[in-house]
């Protein structure tokens, strides 16, 4: 059955939790949403367990059924989620997950998150099973004229107001990058104390925005700026920031990257890629293309595998060491070598 993102929350409410949902589409803050309104929904059900398969370069994809074939010590009921980004399950995957689409069980609900899926995926045995047992829900993009009604619609939720003056200027702002919109409206939801917020709040918010952010933290680690790299981190740190926040936009930028690499190994363009990819800003992408100038593609996903580990840190008690393995990470990408915790995690 297929949904738009809109018609999720009601379809939960009105049918309850489906056995499977694929959730797929290019613009990650729409995939996080859909992904933590069945993840809500799940835990109120009694889903008290949650497993999480990442799927980077040699993912065994038996391990979900095997996971499946496990009887809990935690719970009976189980969430499992399967992270494709923007990797293809091919014959094997393929085979896998049209196996557990005719085998589903009351005590399982399985997310699949992934980037957009063309319509020869959509073809595919394996999509029509998934389709045919659960619901599908495919993102689609925020288009630049729609973006000022988006933030209107967005900041109303937050019960503020925004002219259509300011809500362009926000866009503009933003770069159709809608992450970067939900962060800048939760600021100025949060520094603004009335009722309406005009140009001029916007305007003033710009100009003091000299709080670093979790975006431009990772555009300057892809710009290879070692120096303002460990600087941004450790002003994120300082500002509260969860690990969490910087883990879920650098895992999603990781898997874009080998996404690229791979599409310019097979011998596309990178400027075909961009468009692929819809990255229009000329300074992101010659950072882009430099990171990828330093990085091989197994470098890239050795680096993903790596990144993988780290919400099994932030899951933990051990904090400190995860800002540590943050940035490994990050200074690894600017093309030091100083991934020390390698042979823990690789």
């Amino acid at each position: 059955m297929r949904l738009r993102a809109e018609q999720l929350a009601a379809n939960l409410k009105k049918s309850g939790l489906a056995p499977i949902y694929l959730i797929s589409g290019d613009e990650p803050l729409q995939v996080m949403e859909c992904a933590d309104t069945i993840r809500h929904h799940a835990r109120q059900q009694g889903f008290a367990e949650r497993i999480v398969f990442d799927v980077a370069g040699g993912f065994d994809w038996s391990s979900l059924l095997s996971e499946v074939a496990t009887i809990s010590l935690f719970s009976s009921k189980r969430l499992l989620e399967l992270r494709m980004g923007s990797a293809k399950p091919g014959k094997e995957g393929g085979s896998i997950l049209t196996k557990y689409a005719v085998n589903t069980s009351i005590d399982n609900v399985l997310i699949i998150t992934a980037e957009r899926l063309d319509k020869q995926a959509q073809q595919t045995k394996w999509y029509g099973a998934l389709d045919k047992a659960g619901i599908t829900v495919q993102i689609r993009p925020v288009e630049a004229g729609q973006l000022p009604d988006w933030i209107k619609q967005r900041v109303a939720m937050q019960g503020k107001q925004i002219g259509i003056a300011a809500a362009t200027l926000v866009a503009d702002r933003i770069e159709g990058n809608l992450l970067a919109a939900k962060q800048e409206i939760d600021k100025l939801c949060l520094l603004i104390n009335k009722s309406e917020i005009t140009t001029d709040d916007v305007l003033a918010a710009v100009s003091d925005s000299t709080r670093f952010n979790v975006f431009e933290l990772i555009e300057t680690a892809l710009t290879a700026n070692t120096t303002r790299t460990i600087r941004m981190l450790n002003g994120l740190r300082c500002e509260g920031v969860e690990p969490g926040n910087i883990y879920g936009i650098l895992m999603w930028e990781l898997r874009q990257l080998c996404s690229m690499a791979y599409l310019v190994k097979t011998g596309v363009p990178l400027e075909k890629a961009f468009t692929e990819y819809r990255i229009w800003d000329n300074g992101r992408k010659q950072a882009i293309k430099n990171c990828l100038c330093r990085h091989r593609i197994d470098d890239l996903y050795r680096l993903l595998r790596f990144a993988v580990q780290i919400d099994r840190k932030i899951k933990s008690s051990d904090r400190i060491i995860v800002w540590d393995i943050l940035q490994a990470l990050l200074l690894t990408m600017t093309g030091h070598p100083v991934m020390k915790y390698e042979y823990e995690f690789v």
